[in-house]
C-alpha cells in the first residue's frame, strides 16, 4: 500500500515544483537609453516604476515644441514636452516646460515656478479629472541639458524632481531622460 502512494506523491511534488516556476512576473518596460541623436525618446521612473509615453486614443504619447516667441514680455524660448501614457490605467503623464528660457548644453536648471525657469509636473488621471503634482519650493528637482544642437533642432537631457499635489501627497520622479527633435 505504501509503494502505491509513492508515485502519486512524487507526481504531486513534481507538479507543484513545475507549476510554481511558471508564474510570470510582470516587469516594467526598460527605460530608453540616454542618447543625443534626436531619437524622440522619453522615460523616467515615477515612485520607482518605469514610465514611458505611449500613443493612444488618437493622441501622441510624446509631443514636443520649442518655439521662440519674440522679445516681448511673454517672449523668449518656451519648451513644452508633455509625455503621456494613454495605454495605462490610470492615464499618467510627465511634463517638462520652460518659460522664456534659452537652454544651453552642459548646464543644469533648477525647476522653479517663475519666468525664465524650467518647470516639471506629474499628472495622473483620477475619478474626478487629473491630479497634478507640482514641484513646490520645498520639493527638489533639476534639468540637465546634455546636448542642444540648434541647427538640427536636437535637445537631449536628464531630469529628476519631487512633486506635491493639492492634498499634500508626494511623487518622486527619478532617472528621467529625453532625446527629442523640436
Amino acid at each position: 500500500m505504501k509503494s502505491a502512494r509513492l508515485p502519486g506523491l512524487l507526481f504531486f511534488l513534481f507538479s507543484l515544483f513545475t507549476f510554481s516556476q511558471c508564474k510570470k512576473n510582470k516587469t516594467d518596460p526598460p527605460l530608453p537609453p540616454e542618447t543625443i541623436t534626436g531619437a524622440m525618446t522619453f522615460g523616467c521612473k515615477v515612485n520607482g516604476k518605469v514610465f514611458v509615453p505611449e500613443d493612444g486614443n488618437g493622441k501622441p504619447g510624446l509631443f514636443v515644441e520649442y518655439p521662440y516667441l519674440g522679445n516681448g514680455p511673454d517672449g523668449g524660448f518656451h519648451l513644452n514636452i508633455p509625455a503621456f501614457n494613454y495605454q495605462s490605467s490610470p492615464k499618467r503623464g510627465v511634463s517638462i516646460v520652460t518659460d522664456s528660457l534659452l537652454l544651453f548644453e552642459g548646464v543644469s536648471y533648477y525647476f522653479e515656478d517663475s519666468i525664465g525657469s524650467a518647470k516639471a509636473f506629474y499628472l495622473e488621471e483620477a475619478n474626478n479629472g487629473l491630479v497634478v503634482y507640482h514641484k513646490l519650493k520645498s520639493d527638489t528637482g533639476s534639468l540637465f541639458i546634455t546636448r542642444h544642437d540648434q541647427v538640427n533642432k536636437i535637445l537631449s537631457g536628464t531630469f529628476s524632481f519631487s512633486g506635491t499635489n493639492d492634498n499634500g501627497a508626494k511623487v518622486y520622479v527619478t532617472e528621467g531622460r529625453f532625446d527629442i527633435r523640436y
